[in-house]
């Protein structure tokens, strides 16, 4: 006889014998609980809703990949380059490995990140030379 009994977390049903003690919620939960897929789903939730909200009337495919591509090119614009003060070197922060090295733009060298040998994005902002 599979006695069912309600999860205090999701308000789920699961086999009783299936429940497990978890540590963070300090009680007995249901296996979905147990291996985090409600934590999951909820942030799911959490981030197609703010999606939603954000987006205005009209908003269809095309805007979608406009935005996204505005996000990643944001992303590359980034400050990847800063100012050493004192010299004419700039601190360069690699796009594929997050490595940190001093870059000559003058000389243009290193012309790769010396960790992962990416190629180094040009440097447009010329407030920095």
């Amino acid at each position: 006889m599979d006695i069912r009994a309600q999860c205090k977390e999701c308000q789920g049903f699961a086999s009783a014998n299936k429940f497990k003690l978890h540590h963070g919620f300090k009680r007995m939960v249901c296996p979905n609980c147990f291996s985090g897929k409600t934590k999951k789903k909820e942030e799911e939730e959490k981030k197609s809703k703010k999606e939603k909200i954000n987006k205005p009337k009209g908003w269809d495919a095309e805007d979608e990949y406009l935005d996204k591509m505005t996000k990643i090119k944001q992303e590359q614009v980034k400050s990847q380059f800063s100012r050493i003060p004192g010299t004419k070197q700039i601190q360069c922060k690699c796009l594929g490995c997050n490595y940190i090295f001093k870059y000559d733009p003058f000389r243009k060298k290193p012309n790769a990140c010396p960790y992962c040998n990416r190629d180094i994005p040009k440097l447009t902002t010329f407030n920095l030379l």
